[in-house]
C-alpha cells in the first residue's frame, strides 16, 4: 500500500514492525476474518486478544518485559513470508496507525520508523496518507473497529476527525 513511499528493501532491512517486545505485544495487528480463515488453513497460530479481536500468537520463552518475539510471519532473510496483497491491514500501512484519541478516530505516524529517512520522506508519507488513501483508511476504520488502537505517545498525530 505504501510501496510508492518505501521499497522493499527499505522494509526488508529493518523489520522493526515485525519484532514485538513482550510489553508492547498488544501492537500484533488485529487480522480480518479473510486472513484469519487463510492463517488457519496454513496452520499460523493465533489468539484472540482481550479486546475480542484475534492476532498472531507470539513465542516468548522467558517473563522478560524486554524479550523479543517474531511474528510468525517473519522469515528473517527473506520478511515477511505473506503476499504483500494478504498481509494485515496494519502492516501494510505501518508506519500510519489508526488509533482513537478519547473518541476521537486519528491517523498516527510513528516518525521513529527507519525507513523515514529524510523530511521530503516524511512529507510524502503524510500527504498521501491525509490524501489518497484516507478513505481507504476511513472505511477499515468503519468496518474493522479493532484495528483502531487507543492513542500511543510514540505516534505524532497527522490527520484528526473533526
Amino acid at each position: 500500500m505504501l510501496t510508492d513511499i518505501f521499497t522493499p528493501a527499505d522494509c526488508a532491512a529493518c523489520k522493526l514492525c515485525c519484532n514485538f517486545h513482550r510489553c508492547s505485544a498488544w501492537e500484533t495487528p488485529a487480522l480480518e476474518s479473510e486472513l484469519i480463515y487463510l492463517l488457519q488453513e496454513e496452520c499460523v497460530p493465533l489468539e484472540k486478544r482481550q479486546d475480542g479481536s484475534t492476532s498472531f500468537y507470539l513465542h516468548f520463552c522467558t517473563n522478560s518485559e524486554d524479550e523479543v518475539a517474531n511474528c510468525p510471519m517473519l522469515d528473517l532473510q527473506r520478511g515477511c513470508t505473506l503476499p504483500r496483497e494478504l498481509r494485515p491491514f496494519e502492516c501494510r500501512i505501518w508506519p500510519l496507525r489508526l488509533m482513537k484519541d478519547a473518541s476521537t478516530l486519528v491517523i498516527g505516524l510513528y516518525q521513529n520508523c527507519p525507513a523515514l529517512k529524510d523530511d521530503s520522506t516524511l512529507q510524502k508519507l503524510t500527504d498521501f496518507a491525509t490524501g489518497q488513501l484516507l478513505p481507504i483508511l476511513l472505511d477499515h476504520a468503519k468496518k474493522h473497529p479493532h484495528a483502531v488502537r487507543e492513542m500511543n505517545p510514540a505516534y505524532s498525530i497527522i490527520w484528526r476527525e473533526k
